[in-house]
């Protein structure tokens, strides 16, 4: 019971962590605030990382692991007698994925900013890992001439961005259209839009 309580109490932590290096990045955020969004008391962000440096790692690593968890529930290609149904499939996962999780694309911002070691270690220990399993979806669109041929890293960054940036911006979407992100609508409404878009 008591090794549940803690585990659940790190997890509150990462989650406020999260939420506060995303908005603020790591030069902008205090311990403290992350505490008080997490409703812990200050002393247990030591207990539990020791720095602030380890907690934003910790933070980092909870992030990209729960994104490879929802990697691995991926649509399966057998599962689909079109192809283009397959693909659509794999765009509507990436989507509510951004969606529910608009503080992964902001931190990734916060961060690319600045070349710092921080920045250094994430690409290197996480995002090569998640640019490769996105350059060989492309790839599969390239091969089976879904989308045209061209430079693989571009077309990477344009579908992740064109999957992202309506979340990573929200507050900017709703002060100018009117629009919540969050809306399920919303996002029924942009998976469609991009759909359409990529796929022919």
């Amino acid at each position: 019971m008591r090794a549940r309580q803690k585990e659940a109490t790190r997890a509150t932590i990462l989650e406020a962590a999260l939420h506060e290096f995303s908005t603020h990045g790591f030069e902008g955020t205090s311990t403290r605030a992350i505490a008080e969004r997490a409703n812990v008391h200050h002393a247990l962000i030591k207990y539990h990382f020791q720095s602030k440096d380890a907690l934003w790692r910790a933070a980092v690593t909870f992030l990209f692991e729960r994104q490879f968890e929802q990697i691995k529930l991926s649509p399966r290609l057998e599962d689909y007698e079109d192809k283009k149904d397959y693909a659509r499939a794999m765009l509507r996962q990436r989507v509510y994925y951004w969606a529910e999780h608009p503080e992964h694309a902001r931190l990734m911002v916060q961060e690319s900013c600045r070349d710092t070691e921080r920045f250094r270690w994430m690409v290197d220990t996480f995002i090569v890992r998640t640019s490769q399993s996105s350059g060989a979806f492309v790839q599969w669109l390239q091969d089976e001439g879904l989308i045209p041929l061209a430079s693989l890293p571009a077309l990477v960054y344009i579908l992740v961005g064109a999957a992202q940036l309506f979340y990573t911006l929200a507050p900017e979407v709703q002060r100018a259209w009117g629009i919540d992100p969050t809306n399920p609508a919303a996002i029924e409404a942009h998976v469609d839009a991009l759909v359409r878009l990529v796929i022919r």
